[in-house]
């Protein structure tokens, strides 16, 4: 071998112990760098791949990140996954990627569309809450591929509130089932004043459901897909419902860390705007915060919680024109790095304004989703869940058996 060969092959495969950067700098380095350039240096030497894929390496990064990338994701009318991010500029095709996503347990018996009707219910830390029609729910990860499916059928959700959130005290990600009084039976006054809330969870840790006792505060569902999804923020989910007690919209918080249930009062301006208008509640900015997408009559508005569970801080902060977006609405989605609002009108179309709500940019997108809020949004992250790689392997094993009866039959 000659020394031109040499000199390449050292080139093309690196070893963190052959480096002439101390190690402790390069784990510094690594840390602030984004997840897709880390997924890709796994590729380079086996050293790599070991720091990248250790789990304190991985909360490390998460925690320290200097530039976290936030993305959105969306379904096309070819039936895949497109994770788009927000940051990017809206014509900017590569900042759009086709992602593979879970396969839920019914596509081996001869569905050609497993994703016909799948739903984004949640995100935190990375992982995203997907559900399925038929029963199937997973906690994915889209950066990594890391998917966990949820024991057991929850056709409940259907029926239920629900959220996804992380409890810090106990390293566990925990999906939240809350069957509140219909809208219907309460406008039928077919309810009983004392009906108790049942409260279901599932630990990811331990890979199981169970009840929470003791909770009997009822309120009211408001019987619209668009408010089933929780909100996360200060490790709690959150609710937009109507209290029996008052009949007035209030926010419900469920305390992932204490078990417990809250209320958190709206300002008397904002109860009386929800009498007559749909907001929607969502976490913009680390916040609260509740919106409205506006029509051909008047403009879109965002009111924010500025200091937590302080109903006199809500503040009107942005109003915005419809008047230039087709169909004349405009669902926020999120804040961008560069203080922009990023949303879409409802409809397969994106759209970015600025905080004096002047329209910076709009463009159409082959999404097959006629609502993108925020429960399509999640961060990158190298983060995994306990015991991911074993349950992914025995989802694979158990597709695989079905496949394997299907086709003998």
């Amino acid at each position: 071998m000659n020394k031109q060969s040499r000199s390449r092959r050292s080139i093309e495969r690196p070893t963190l112990s052959s480096s002439i950067l101390p190690h402790d700098l390069i784990v510094q380095i690594l840390l602030r760098l984004p997840v897709r350039s880390l997924l890709r240096f796994k590729s380079v030497c086996k050293s790599l791949q070991s720091l990248i894929s250790d789990p304190q390496f991985c909360k490390s990064h998460f925690d320290l990140a200097a530039a976290p990338t936030h993305r959105c994701l969306t379904r096309d009318n070819h039936s895949e996954i497109e994770s788009l991010d927000v940051d990017a500029p809206l014509h900017n095709e590569a900042s759009v990627v086709n992602l593979r996503f879970p396969l839920p347990m019914y596509s081996v018996y001869g569905v050609d569309d497993p994703s016909s009707d799948v739903e984004f219910l949640g995100s935190c830390r990375g992982f995203v809450l997907v559900a399925y029609p038929q029963g199937d729910v997973f906690v994915w990860n889209p950066a990594t591929g890391v998917r966990r499916r949820i024991a057991g059928n929850v056709h409940e959700m259907i029926d239920c509130i629900n959220g996804f959130g992380y409890d810090r005290l106990t390293d566990d990600y925990l999906l939240v089932l809350i069957e509140l009084i219909p809208l219907q039976e309460y406008h039928e006054d077919d309810i009983e004043a004392n009906d108790p809330i049942g409260i279901r969870l599932f630990s990811m840790k331990t890979n199981s459901w169970f009840y929470l006792q003791g909770t009997n505060v009822p309120y009211i569902d408001l019987d619209s897909c668009e408010f089933k999804a929780g909100q996360f923020l200060n490790q709690a989910l959150h609710w937009l419902v109507i209290s029996y007690e008052t009949e007035h919209h209030v926010i419900i918080a469920f305390d992932l860390v204490e078990r417990s249930l809250s209320e958190i009062p709206l300002s008397q301006v904002l109860v009386k705007k929800l009498e007559n208008k749909e907001y929607y509640l969502q976490v913009l900015g680390e916040c609260l915060s509740l919106s409205y997408p506006g029509d051909a009559e008047s403009m879109a508005e965002i009111w924010m919680m500025k200091d937590y569970k302080v109903s006199s801080s809500w503040t009107k902060l942005f109003v915005f024109p419809t008047c230039n977006i087709r169909h004349n609405v405009f669902f926020p989605i999120c804040f961008t790095k560069h203080g922009e609002i990023f949303g879409s009108n409802g409809f397969a179309r994106f759209v970015i304004f600025n905080d004096k709500g002047l329209l910076l940019d709009q463009c159409t997108f082959n999404t097959y989703r006629e609502s993108l809020l925020q429960c399509g949004m999640y961060r990158e992250s190298l983060l995994s869940l306990p015991n991911a790689s074993e349950e992914a392997s025995e989802d694979d094993q158990l597709m695989r058996k079905q496949l394997k009866i299907t086709n003998s039959n």
